[in-house]
């Protein structure tokens, strides 16, 4: 599928028919990161594979706030034909709440993944900042052996496949796409008060060993958010897509085919 995003042709890259499910990923990342988790899928359902804007092979400039990411989400959603599942992965769920606090859309179900919904406080601003500087003055190259520790649990970072696969996807990310993400990160505002108000059937997905959103993040998110499900992936770490792709696949195919029509 095509869409003209500022001024550029965007191709989302899709797999599959069925009802549509969008695949929306974190940072530092692109729609690769789904690959494996979308193959399967795509066996029941017509799934899109996002690049954000500056990521992957889309082409059109990151906007730098997490509001741009959300009208991204919303100029894809208006192409998709009929009701449509979105999973949201880390900095992707970010953007999905902006998405839901910008207007109402078409999305019939979603899937939070690894993520939560407090805005950063000082010290992660702080910690964002930092990475803002490394990024302008050594690229990717010089945040990827912490975001590699940090991304994996213990035992997905002795899988050397993997390390070496999310290693070549974060490295190819252009630096200002990372600026972008962090600064889009640092200044997001806060999204606790939207949980009560989504009205739609809803999975909250972690991994037993998440460093950076641990369980009890989803567990809090799940709470507040009328009749969802939550899903602990056990022992994988905050990448629980690429660390557990047949595990999160399973529990999307689940969720979405009994949410959508």
């Amino acid at each position: 599928m095509d869409l003209e995003w500022k001024s550029q042709t965007v191709r989302i890259r899709e797999f599959g028919q069925g009802p549509s499910v969008l695949l929306v990923h974190g940072y530092p990342l692109d729609g690769a990161m789904w690959s494996g988790v979308a193959r399967s899928l795509s066996e029941r359902f017509r799934v899109f594979k996002l690049d954000l804007p500056g990521h992957g092979e889309n082409p059109a400039p990151a906007g730098g706030t997490m509001e741009d990411y959300a009208g991204f989400l919303e100029a894809v959603l208006t192409q998709v034909k009929g009701p449509a599942g979105i999973a949201a992965f880390s900095m992707g769920g970010y953007a999905l709440l902006s998405l839901l606090r910008r207007s109402p859309s078409n999305a019939a179900a979603l899937a939070l993944v690894d993520t939560r919904a407090r805005a950063d406080d000082e010290a992660g601003r702080t910690g964002r900042e930092a990475a803002i500087q490394a990024v302008r003055a050594g690229g990717a190259a010089a945040i990827v052996d912490a975001m590699v520790e940090k991304l994996l649990s213990a035992a997905g970072r002795s899988n050397e496949g993997l390390v070496e696969r999310l290693r070549r996807i974060i490295l190819r990310q252009k630096p200002e796409a990372l600026e972008s993400d962090l600064a889009a990160m640092r200044d997001r505002p806060d999204s606790v008060d939207l949980l009560p108000g989504i009205s739609v059937p809803t999975l909250v997905i972690t991994g037993e060993a998440d460093v950076i959103t641990p369980p009890s993040e989803g567990e809090s998110m799940a709470s507040a958010i009328p009749g969802a499900r939550y899903l602990q992936i056990p022992g994988a770490g905050h990448l629980t897509p690429m660390e557990r792709p047949g595990a999160v696949a399973a529990s999307l195919a689940e969720h979405f085919a009994a949410t959508l029509s």
